[in-house]
């Protein structure tokens, strides 16, 4: 590993200047600016000397189903994205809300299958200077019908069922950290049921009902995943003295704070044409 020395050179980056001579390129591009409604900024937690800030990039959530409306998907976002925000304080993350929000994260790289291109989308992170990547999805809306009471006294009863699943890739690795399914569901009356048999499609006030149980209960481990991620930064560009890194003030990082460089561009091939570094 090389120790690096950081000083400020401008408002979103810091330039590197290096103890000794590295030979380590990474392809990597500037951050964004975070602005709109977020959370306090978490540098106030670096200033306090725990360290520069963890980014988490989020993607805009999908919706695969077509039994809702499409309102429904930023529902989800809203109240899934807020509740884990809550719960992860201290992180800073990068939302489809910001004015500034980068263009690469809208539209991630997909494989053939349709799948996550895990790799290119940990490049993608890297080069904003991200530690982590969230996708969500809205991956199941409908109903069901339950038998209610004890032998004769039985009766059924009709409920909405929602399915959410929560994805976090390590861009450091791009291996998943997080593969988080939540369900929950809300019951319903006869009326409720012949409206939306009539209509075949469930509107958002019913979804919007269970995502609100969904986000107060989502599970701790997305968060302890993201606690047990360690900083780092990623190279943008370097030459004979100098490096530039993806992270900066943003981050918490301050001038005259010592880093490590090191190569992690090493790429090997997983199971169904995903790759890791």
């Amino acid at each position: 590993m090389v120790q690096a020395i950081v000083r400020r050179c401008g408002k979103i980056g810091f330039l590197v200047t290096l103890a000794i001579a590295v030979v380590l390129a990474t392809a990597c591009g500037p951050g964004s600016r975070q602005t709109g409604d977020s959370p306090a900024d978490p540098l106030s937690a670096a200033d306090r000397g725990e360290g520069p800030a963890k980014q988490i990039g989020v993607a805009p959530f999908e919706l695969r189903t077509q039994y809702t409306d499409p309102y429904s998907r930023e529902l989800m976002q809203s109240y899934v994205l807020g509740a884990i925000r809550t719960e992860c304080p201290g992180i800073y993350f990068v939302q489809p809300a910001d004015r500034e929000y980068p263009e690469v994260l809208r539209n991630l790289p997909r494989l053939e299958s349709g799948d996550l291109d895990n790799l290119q989308a940990a490049i993608a992170g890297r080069q904003l200077g991200l530690s982590a990547l969230m996708v969500g999805t809205l991956t199941s809306v409908g109903t069901e019908e339950k038998d209610w009471g004890i032998w004769f006294l039985k009766q059924s009863r009709h409920y909405v069922r929602v399915q959410v699943l929560i994805e976090i890739y390590d861009t450091e690795t791009a291996t998943k950290l997080v593969d988080e399914v939540a369900a929950r569901q809300v019951r319903i009356d006869a009326a409720d049921l012949a409206m939306i048999e009539r209509k075949d499609r469930i509107d958002s006030g019913f979804v919007e009902e269970v995502l609100e149980i969904i986000s107060q209960k989502i599970d701790d481990d997305i968060c302890e995943a993201i606690d047990e991620l360690s900083w780092k930064s990623y190279v943008l560009s370097v030459d004979t003295e100098a490096l530039w890194i993806a992270s900066g003030s943003r981050s918490g990082l301050q001038p005259g704070q010592v880093l490590e460089v090191f190569n992690s561009n090493a790429v090997m091939q997983g199971y169904g044409g995903h790759r890791y570094f």
